[in-house]
């Protein structure tokens, strides 16, 4: 049996106020002195108390990571991010720190979870101190996917994000004078060669009045707001983001056929964990949801998970929706691979249920995984059961994919399959479709 291999998440330990270790029961904070009275003092406000801020915090089921939303789900960290900086900025408060990192979601609703981030305003002081932050890690990410297509999953690599300098010469003349990309990246970086770094520390400006302070610090959230939300794209269409509308290949009996089918089964067995790969808008994750489950919905298409996020901030569902390619699933990352788990080893004894529905021939012929290590994974990413779909090598999808390669995949069969998963699973219900397709509950074996 294939065995996921993963080393004990480290606790962190880049800020120097304190750390924090991942544990069973919570996540646990460590505050060291002198950062302790501080926090102290803020965790007896009002507004903290009326966000029941604890140090033994209640641990958000299945972590994500920024390299793994989409659009919508920046933009929703994001305006956290400020709007809790605007809320302790009135109570005497503000962030110190403003990355996605600090920025966790349960299904589709973020959460803030860097207390140590939090600290005592300087009553004269209108600057940010983490304005620089919010805008190499939000703004310009978000600004370079949507003027330039870089991809947001490039976060992985960029801890800290990007610097004005490094995306000014990829812009075009007009969209360098364009805002935001004025304030956030021309002038800076027209700046930065004037002044060659003998610059002034603009953080030490104050002013005498502390109400204009805190005005100039508020105005400077609702600025960073309305640009934030500026650069964030809209809904694209794309191949897989009207595949439930368009898909032509199902007749409505058989669309009608295979909702009943999988939704039959997720209702006998009232799961408690759902992983949906290949989720597309989220119609089966939806009937996961509905059967009582909390639901990690994947797909490789970032337009499909973003349109599944924006139907999730209405519904409310416990469902998160993240773009990975489980052919190429997000990597460990961070000091010693340690810092950000790879996406399997959260997966890892996390779901009683995973539905892989018309996902297993892209896996096998766009990237050539054999069908026993398919198998394999599956076997270890549920610890119960597998609603799975079978699709022929007849199937027009099938043959979509098979670009003229048909003697090379003629080992890909309907009894290849069974042989393959038999060694794994069980067959407890299946349903062959009118066009042929095969949806089965597979029932995991017990060593």
């Amino acid at each position: 049996m294939t065995e996921i291999l993963t080393l004990p998440a480290l606790p962190t330990f880049r800020d120097p106020a304190g750390s924090v270790e991942v544990r069973p029961d919570g996540a646990y904070r460590s505050i060291h002195a002198p950062f302790d009275a501080e926090i102290l003092a803020f965790l007896a406000t009002p507004l903290a108390a009326a966000e029941t801020l604890v140090l033994r915090h209640p641990r958000i089921w299945f972590q994500s990571y920024p390299w793994e939303w989409s659009p919508g789900m920046w933009l929703a960290a994001a305006e956290l991010t400020l709007t809790l900086c605007s809320d302790l900025v009135e109570q005497g408060w503000q962030l110190k720190d403003a990355t996605p990192l600090n920025v966790l979601f349960q299904g589709a609703r973020p959460v803030f979870v860097d207390v140590l981030s939090i600290e005592r305003t300087d009553p004269h002081r209108p600057i940010w101190l983490a304005y620089g932050q919010f805008v190499r890690t939000f703004l310009l990410p978000m600004l370079a996917h949507s003027r330039l297509g870089w991809p947001l999953q490039l976060s992985l690599t960029r801890r800290d994000g990007y610097e004005p300098e490094e995306v000014y010469p990829a812009l075009s003349l007009a969209s360098r004078f364009r805002g935001p990309a004025l304030s956030a990246v021309t002038l800076p970086s027209l700046l930065a060669k004037t002044k060659k770094g003998k610059a002034g520390d603009s953080s030490q400006r104050s002013v005498k009045d502390p109400e204009l302070a805190k005005h100039i610090l508020l105005r400077t959230m609702k600025t960073l707001l309305n640009q934030m939300r500026k650069v964030t794209p809209g809904h694209r269409s794309s191949t897989w983001s009207d595949y439930a509308e368009t898909a032509n290949h199902y007749s409505d009996e058989d669309h009608a056929d295979k909702r009943k089918f999988v939704s039959d089964v997720l209702v006998s067995l009232r799961p408690v964990k759902v992983l949906d790969v290949g989720c597309n808008t989220g119609v089966y994750s939806n009937l996961a949801a509905d059967a009582g489950a909390e639901v990690v919905s994947v797909d490789t298409d970032l337009q499909a998970v973003d349109r599944l996020y924006t139907n999730l901030k209405a519904n409310g569902k416990k469902i998160l929706p993240l773009c990975v390619d489980l052919a190429h699933p997000t990597p460990a990352a961070g000091w010693e691979n340690r810092e950000s788990a790879s996406f399997l080893s959260r997966c890892a004894g996390n779901f009683d249920t995973v539905m892989m529905l018309a996902v297993i021939h892209h896996l096998l012929l766009r990237n050539q995984i054999p069908m026993n290590r398919i198998a394999a994974l599956c076997s270890e990413l549920t610890t119960q059961h597998l609603i799975i779909e079978w699709v022929p090598p007849a199937d027009p999808k099938f043959q979509e994919l098979l670009h003229g390669r048909a003697a090379i995949y003629e080992h890909i069969t309907e009894a290849a399959f069974r042989d393959a998963f038999g060694e794994y699973f069980s067959v407890s219900q299946e349903l062959t479709l009118a066009n042929e397709r095969i949806l089965f509950h597979l029932q995991k074996r017990r060593d």
